[in-house]
């Protein structure tokens, strides 16, 4: 049977909601991290390096991963490429995004990673979304084989200098049908670690996974009767899931998991009253205020757009992403245009209240679309009749059934880590 593993997506050494969070599930018996040199700009492994070094009792596996060129790694890859070093098989996708495998930079993310982490090695180094590669003209299977036997030769000679002990690929393209142009194969990945060494030390593969999201365990014809789990198990590789409780269908977020123990308290009467109060002090702000971003006595606040879907959608949005982004995307910085700089904490106060009605109410809608699915998967027998468990709970139990090695799980918070506590020693 498989174990949960924390995946560190989103984490940051900022919190110390996320170091409580982290603490309680290496307490519990979590056997595995998951990480990568990108994850909230390196937070998520200053966090991990912190939290290990001051609990040296902790003796978890350390799975990270890099390929991600964004946020600091722009500046980085700049200074790289300065010196002549990562120019090859970079993958440009923008000003805010590139990607690239090539060993320079590979070099460059573990050395920082070992840092961050404060270790001296890593138990698994991952080449992260490779398949990035395949949103440049002209991208065929034959290059993209060549550049991850690249990437492996290097990881190959990390393993000797004892930095890392094994090492393998996180990508979502391992679960395409093998037909598909884009498709990561593991098939021809195998005769890649083959071709550089019997003895390779390539060891690892992540997908997604989840009960809607399902390719994993579905037979492709280069696998002849196999699935890509039952491929990797045939061939010795430890297995990981990512997105297990985040499916998409329908070009839409399925939220695999209730909240009810979050929102049980949650008064909704009295968030529609201080909704109310707050669009009552916008109006009153915008009625005494000019400035160049608005005209200020000339137009009603409820005729501006922003305002106008913000009032639409502020109890509606489908989860807490959306939340963040209405309100730090737009809300927040129209506020900021309105008060003309900077607003004291005292008048921010209840648009923070705002946006926290915001956040339960989004955890209700996840809630009910996750009930209707549940409804609809325990129909079909995906999941067992509905025995009192929370939702989350019972899609995870299934999926350790499955035989994946790990399942990732966020657990940002206490009570996400306690609701699987009974399965970290399974």
């Amino acid at each position: 049977m498989g174990q949960i593993g924390f995946g560190s997506y989103r984490i940051s050494i900022r919190s110390e909601e996320h170091r409580t969070a982290l603490i309680t599930a290496l307490k519990l018996g979590c056997p595995l991290i998951d990480t990568s040199a990108n994850y909230t700009n390196g937070e998520s492994e200053e966090l991990i390096g912190s939290v290990l070094s001051e609990n040296p009792d902790f003796n978890p596996i350390i799975v990270t991963k890099a390929g991600y060129i964004q946020g600091r790694n722009l500046e980085i890859i700049e200074e790289l490429n300065g010196r002549g070093l990562a120019v090859e098989d970079l993958v440009d996708l923008g000003d805010d995004l590139k990607h690239s495998i090539h060993p320079d930079f590979l070099k460059n993310q573990l050395d920082n990673s070992l840092k961050r982490l404060k270790r001296n090695s890593v138990d698994t180094f991952l080449l992260h979304n490779p398949e990035y590669y395949f949103k440049t003209d002209g991208a065929n299977q034959n290059e993209y084989y060549r550049r991850i036997e690249k990437a492996f030769r290097y990881m190959e000679e990390e393993v000797k200098l004892g930095r890392i002990k094994s090492y393998g690929i996180s990508s979502n393209n391992f679960v395409l049908p093998i037909t598909d142009s884009e498709v990561t194969s593991l098939t021809r990945i195998l005769e890649v670690a083959k071709r550089i060494s019997p003895k390779n030390h390539f060891s690892t593969i992540q997908f997604p996974f989840n009960l809607i999201e399902i390719g994993a365990l579905e037979k492709f014809g280069e696998y002849g009767d196999q699935s890509l789990l039952e491929l990797a198990q045939v061939n010795g590789l430890i297995t990981m899931i990512n997105r297990p409780l985040n499916a998409f269908t329908n070009n839409q977020i399925v939220r695999l998991a209730t909240y009810d123990f979050m929102t049980k308290d949650f008064n909704e009467e009295q968030a529609k009253k201080d909704f109310e109060a707050a669009m009552k002090i916008i109006e009153e702000k915008w009625k005494s205020t000019s400035g160049e971003d608005q005209m200020a006595h000339d137009e009603d606040i409820n005729d501006v757009s922003l305002i106008k879907q913000f009032k639409e959608l502020w109890n509606t949005l489908p989860s807490p992403d959306a939340v963040d982004q209405v309100y730090h995307g737009h809300l927040f910085p129209f506020l900021a245009r309105v008060w003309g700089g900077e607003i004291s904490a005292k008048e921010a106060a209840p648009f923070y209240q705002l946006f926290e009605h915001s956040q339960m109410f989004a955890r209700k809608n996840m809630t009910k679309k996750a009930l209707e699915f549940k409804a609809q998967a325990a129909n079909v027998g995906l999941i067992s009749d509905d025995n009192g468990r929370p939702f989350a709970v019972e899609v995870i139990e299934t999926y350790l059934n499955y035989g994946f090695d790990f399942v990732l799980l966020g657990m940002k918070k206490v009570e996400y880590a306690n609701q699987v506590k009974h399965l970290f020693h399974s």
